[in-house]
């Protein structure tokens, strides 16, 4: 059925006029990995404790059994910046897959892991933390989705609910616009769908030259 729908992008080089779709197919595959990357990262033959990355290989391959229902959109761990030379290497991306041409990413994705337990240092990371390395951070500053308009982040919540962690990352944006000029209020998370493993929620960015739209998608890990 995905295949059918989106079988058009086909003969489109750059899927320039096809974006609504792509990114519809992307978030509709990443919406399906939620159960089955819930099953396939608690397998009793797991070596605990899992990391972010190891949560984020785990869920990248539950990705790429649904994003294979279309033979032009590929999924991959890790983008190193070709076209822009940013130095930030976001956790995965999307791509087109196209014989004899390298493109742009169709979307970038930063993982992170929301927990109550990871410290004082690292408890603000999905928003900003050192270096101007936070999750949003880093779209916010170009180190990842420079040239793009729409990206993602992925929240692995190892405790409390979804709910919680909109109103606390809200809350910290809130904050920060009351020190930081480059916070605005208009910053923070709405949700738009939750369900009992998963939630998508979506922001905007404001960078230097434009903003950026984000799609948030939190997973239960707990």
């Amino acid at each position: 059925m995905l295949a059918e729908e989106y079988s058009n992008i086909n003969s489109t080089p750059f899927l320039s006029n096809q974006e609504g779709k792509t990114i519809s197919f992307i978030n509709e595959c990443l919406k399906k990995s939620c159960t089955p990357f819930k099953k396939a990262s608690s397998q009793p033959n797991l070596k605990l404790p899992l990391n972010e990355n190891k949560y984020t290989q785990i869920f990248i391959e539950q990705v790429e059994v649904f994003v294979k229902s279309h033979p032009n959109i590929g999924v991959k761990n890790q983008y190193s910046d070709t076209f822009y030379g940013t130095k930030g290497i976001p956790d995965f991306y999307f791509h087109k897959v196209e014989e004899g041409v390298h493109n742009e990413p169709l979307m970038v994705w930063e993982a992170k892991i929301l927990s109550t337990s990871l410290g004082k240092k690292r408890e603000k990371e999905y928003v900003i933390g050192d270096s101007k390395n936070g999750g949003i951070e880093r779209f916010k500053t170009e180190k990842h989705g420079k040239g793009q308009n729409k990206c993602g982040l992925l929240g692995f919540v190892e405790n409390e609910d979804f709910r919680h962690w909109n109103v606390t990352i809200n809350n910290w944006i809130d904050d920060l616009t009351m020190t930081n000029t480059d916070w605005k209020k208009d910053e923070v998370l709405s949700e738009i769908e939750a369900a009992v493993d998963f939630c998508i929620l979506t922001s905007i960015a404001h960078r230097k030259s434009d903003d950026i739209n984000l799609t948030h998608l939190w997973v239960s890990i707990n």
